[in-house]
């Protein structure tokens, strides 16, 4: 049995990254998020998966590692549903109807992997879970006993963002608390669930970025609806302004994001909504 999965850097003590698509972590047995195919963990002893979310690509390998090697799977109470039925990411954008194929993400289909047990519930000493809600209700990091902090999508750094300029969240104001409290840990290596690990002080660049990326966006958003705006409306003026692809998947991702945008700022009171010819129109507060 390998020590380590293949492709595995070490970080700290007993930490190692496996780096890919996504990122993951082992540290003595515990993984933290599987990448997209199950090779790199093959022999490899693993008595533990934890998830940091449930999007697929997060958990891509876990059904087959948790059949493989016995693992015992733990994800957050609010994303376990997820984990073990992709379906309902995919519903949930849609209203919770069905979509055509075109219109859902690779990021949201996959395998399902059943949960043994809630992050709530955590008892183990090589990490500590940490709750960074915002890109899901359930989304956690979790801190190693080495001072290796593994984000999830918790915190996207500048080089994701200049690739990707508007990153799927459901509650950005989350986001932001999330990511201050990611500032207050101690912690000496950060592991983006997509990126590259870095050191805390780069971490702490890379918090500040993300947090000007959101105020940003809000203030485009505030100015821009100084003219009402449709939903459809306000969508639109976003993915174009932020440079985003007209596709079907990327237009949904945008859709969910964004309406977390406006449903944020509307509980600031800085927007207002109203229905008007059986649409829904969004203005500043006046």
């Amino acid at each position: 049995m390998s020590a380590q999965p293949a492709g595995a850097k070490h970080l700290a003590g007993d930490t190692w990254l496996v780096p890919g698509l996504t990122n993951s972590g082992l540290i003595d047995g515990l993984l933290i998020d599987t990448g997209p195919e199950i090779a790199p963990y093959v022999g490899v002893r693993i008595d533990t998966l934890a998830i940091t979310h449930g999007h697929a690509d997060h958990f891509a390998a876990g059904a087959e590692i948790r059949r493989s090697s016995g693992a015992r799977v733990v994800a957050a109470r609010d994303d376990a549903r997820l984990v073990e039925n992709p379906e309902v990411n995919i519903r949930g954008m849609f209203s919770w109807a069905r979509p055509g194929d075109i219109l859902v993400s690779k990021l949201f289909t996959g395998v399902p992997c059943p949960v043994d047990s809630l992050v709530e519930t955590w008892e183990d000493g090589r990490a500590t879970p940490v709750a960074m809600p915002g890109h899901t209700l359930g989304h956690h990091g979790f801190l190693t006993r080495d001072g290796v902090l593994f984000t999830g999508d918790a915190l996207y750094q500048e080089q994701i963002w200049e690739r990707h300029r508007l990153p799927y969240a459901i509650d950005p104001t989350l986001v932001a608390e999330s990511l201050g409290h990611m500032r207050d840990l101690d912690f000496d290596w950060l592991v983006p669930g997509h990126g590259i690990a870095c050191d805390r002080e780069q971490a702490e660049h890379h918090i500040d970025y993300h947090l000007g990326q959101i105020s940003e966006i809000e203030q485009f958003i505030v100015d821009s609806l100084s003219t009402e705006r449709t939903t459809e409306e306000a969508i639109a003026l976003v993915s174009a302004y932020r440079g985003l692809s007209d596709n079907p998947a990327q237009y949904w991702l945008a859709v969910t994001t964004v309406k977390g945008f406006l449903g944020d700022l509307l509980a600031r009171n800085e927007l207002e909504f109203f229905v008007r010819d059986h649409a829904g129109w969004w203005r500043t507060a006046r």
